[in-house]
């Protein structure tokens, strides 16, 4: 689908990614709907780490006291919805560039030599 237009409210890698994305896949309306959330969810996230960024890890509490900056325990959790969206989408693979994990990789090896044996086997027969 080459949408060459993105939706109103996304910022420089939201915009990026629905740019990306709508021309490499099509999306239904509900599809289209869950990747918009995905990408003001990833605009969030640069948001609050520019604010972290610019204020600090620790701030000065309404106390005087010195805690931990808010905007990093909502950039966890907006990180957290980020990755259940991306999941929603089906869209996992595109994002792991082909990074595996050590689990993944025997899983592949022990499937390729299951695979190989029963062919084997039916050559055999």
């Amino acid at each position: 689908m080459s949408d060459s237009t993105t939706p109103d409210g996304l910022e420089d890698r939201g915009a990026a990614l629905w740019l990306e994305l709508q021309e490499e896949f099509e999306f239904d309306a509900h599809e289209a709907e869950l990747l918009f959330e995905t990408c003001r969810t990833l605009d969030t996230i640069d948001a609050l780490s520019n604010a972290i960024a610019q204020n600090g890890v620790m701030v000065t509490g309404s106390q005087g006291q010195t805690v931990l900056n808010a905007a990093i325990a909502e950039r966890r959790q907006q990180q957290a919805a980020y990755a259940r969206l991306v999941t929603q989408l089906n869209l996992v693979d595109e994002f792991e560039s082909g990074v595996e994990s050590a689990r993944t990789r025997a899983a592949k090896t022990a499937a390729q030599a299951k695979w190989r044996e029963r062919k084997s086997r039916q050559k055999g027969a």
